[in-house]
């Protein structure tokens, strides 16, 4: 990048009689030019602007700020699982197989190569879960902290809608059969979210000296794992953190939940919260949530809403049930 001093490149003469065209984007410093692209952050739009000039590509690759998706194949249905199944057996048990998965991964890792500066690095994926009443879910993992959080509710509105409707909610009630259900999914989401993890891995590892955060999400916004900050991030790429292959986890169920600051209103709320553990670790009432929320405080943004349900049932409510966890098992 040129310094701040310098000036933009002047704009190529013209022919011989004709007023020199004006091109205003070369007036622009490289500062402003950095603060567009970092507003645009979509890794494909930012792959084409440096093509278009030697100065763009300069400046291009200093984005800190940079959103990968991938996006789904209307002409395949089964892509999301077939992908899921690509990246959790290919990149992770054997090298990648001739298959239309592998491109379409491996090229979009292939071209964060083109920035130097990644600061914070968001990926979205397809989303695989299919059981609706999954609202919101939220996954970190590290040395010291390997926690998945989901929440389900049988029904979301706004309290305007609850007062000027009547609404029918038959599985408020925590039934062995909706227990069962959303037990299996708990868990489905939290061996997706590890997958998710993996990933991340691969995708980070050329890029570990100037990341700050990484996260990756589902393309249905209900959920993401984070790796917030250079300890979670070295963990993430140090061998020798190993995951515990079990943990334990916790279940709470509200039949109805009023949320004031959000002016939302769930039925048939239940909220599964599953921690990766070793042998020896002490089990928490909480399984480590309120530290989280307390280190993340109220920034989740879209997230909001899990945060406002958790402070609210771990102030009035006890676990219903504890959970044993085997992450290996299928």
């Amino acid at each position: 990048m040129t310094s701040p001093s310098s000036s933009p490149p002047p704009s190529p003469p013209s022919s011989a009689g004709e007023e020199a065209e004006v091109v205003h984007i070369n007036r622009l410093p490289d500062e402003l030019l950095l603060l567009i692209f970092t507003k645009l952050n979509n890794a494909r739009s930012l792959c084409i602007c440096n093509l278009v000039s030697k100065r763009f590509s300069a400046v291009v690759q200093q984005t800190p700020s940079i959103f990968l998706t991938f996006p789904h194949r209307q002409s395949n249905e089964n892509l999301p699982k077939k992908l899921f199944n690509y990246l959790s057996k290919s990149f992770f048990r054997k090298p990648p197989p001739n298959k239309f998965d592998g491109a379409l991964f491996q090229s979009a890792v292939d071209s964060l190569n083109h920035f130097q500066n990644i600061r914070n690095l968001r990926i979205e994926l397809p989303s695989f879960q299919q059981d609706d009443s999954i609202i919101k879910w939220h996954a970190e993992f590290g040395r010291d902290l390997n926690l998945c959080v989901i929440l389900f509710a049988t029904s979301l509105h706004d309290q305007t809608t609850s007062s000027n409707h009547q609404i029918q909610n038959p599985d408020t009630l925590l039934t062995n059969q909706l227990l069962q259900s959303r037990i299996a999914s708990a868990n489905q989401c939290f061996r997706e979210a590890t997958w998710r993890q993996h990933v991340l891995r691969h995708v980070v590892e050329n890029h570990r000296q100037t990341l700050d955060t990484a996260e990756i999400s589902d393309s249905s916004k209900k959920g993401r794992v984070v790796m917030n900050g250079k300890q979670q991030l070295h963990d993430l790429l140090d061998p020798e953190v190993k995951l515990p292959a079990s943990g334990y986890g916790k279940l709470w169920h509200v039949q109805l939940l009023r949320l004031p600051e959000s002016g939302r209103v769930l039925h048939g709320v239940t909220v599964v919260a599953i921690r990766r553990t070793g042998e020896n670790e002490e089990e928490h009432e909480d399984v480590g949530v309120k530290h989280l929320m307390m280190k993340k405080g109220y920034e989740m943004d879209e997230h909001f809403l899990l945060w406002e349900v958790l402070s609210h049932i771990f102030q009035n409510h006890a676990p219903s049930r504890t959970l044993n966890i085997n992450v290996n098992r299928r």
